[in-house]
């Protein structure tokens, strides 16, 4: 018969993070940290993973205050100063409204990978501060980082925010210079910031350019009511 190799220690930590993160994901908050102050207090080790995935699902569900209590237990049990930790903590302060807060993690930040990245830009963009985004994306392409897709549409979405028509173009181009085809979701960015540029010729050139036809998604942000005599 084949042994386990998880270890009953192992089960009773995969047990409480199941439950925590199903608490959070739920938004059952008083529940998740009754769970993880049950982990803390009977000595369960909470190693970087689980306590990153613990502060992702804070992130999902904007849980500020949560997410600070677990940040200060990270510090005291020395878990911050890793890399997918302190990734997942920029992601929670961003989508928790404290871009602040995120700012200064990602600044001190001496190793980052492509989600800190991310998230630091994606916090900029949703909280209007478009040209801030564009920076710390300029400032990735000179680390040498490799943006992905999801990069180029958080960064595509800061531009139309920023109203800035030509450099979201130059963004949107250099795509497959770093080895990424646009897809729906990219063209559905471009054709939203021509269309706030009134730029309608433009919106039918990109429309033709793409290898897929158009859906909803595409037709909708084109407002189809006010572009549909162009076809």
């Amino acid at each position: 018969m084949r042994q386990s190799c998880i270890s009953p220690s192992n089960f009773a930590v995969i047990s409480s993070l199941s439950s925590c993160a199903g608490y959070i994901y739920n938004g059952n908050l008083q529940e998740a940290m009754d769970c993880v102050w049950l982990m803390i207090h009977s000595g369960q080790i909470m190693d970087c993973c689980t306590f990153s995935i613990i502060l992702n699902a804070c992130a999902s569900v904007a849980a500020l205050e949560r997410g600070m209590e677990l940040h200060a237990f990270g510090i005291r049990s020395h878990l911050e100063s890793d890399v997918v930790v302190e990734s997942a903590l920029v992601d929670m302060y961003s989508k928790c409204g404290r871009v602040d807060y995120a700012s200064k993690l990602f600044n001190s930040m001496t190793q980052r990978n492509e989600f800190s990245w991310n998230s630091m830009i994606y916090g900029y963009a949703r909280h209007g501060l478009g040209r801030k985004a564009i920076e710390i994306f300029e400032e990735m392409l000179r680390s040498r980082e490799s943006p992905d897709h999801v990069t180029f549409v958080i960064v595509l979405s800061a531009c139309i925010h920023a109203g800035l028509v030509e450099r979201g173009l130059e963004y949107f181009e250099m795509m497959p210079d770093h080895g990424i085809l646009p897809q729906i979701e990219h063209y559905s960015c471009v054709i939203d910031l021509l269309g706030r540029a009134c730029k309608i010729d433009k919106i039918k050139e990109y429309i033709q350019r793409m290898p897929i036809e158009p859906n909803a998604l595409i037709w909708r942000t084109c407002h189809l009511s006010t572009f549909v005599q162009l076809f």
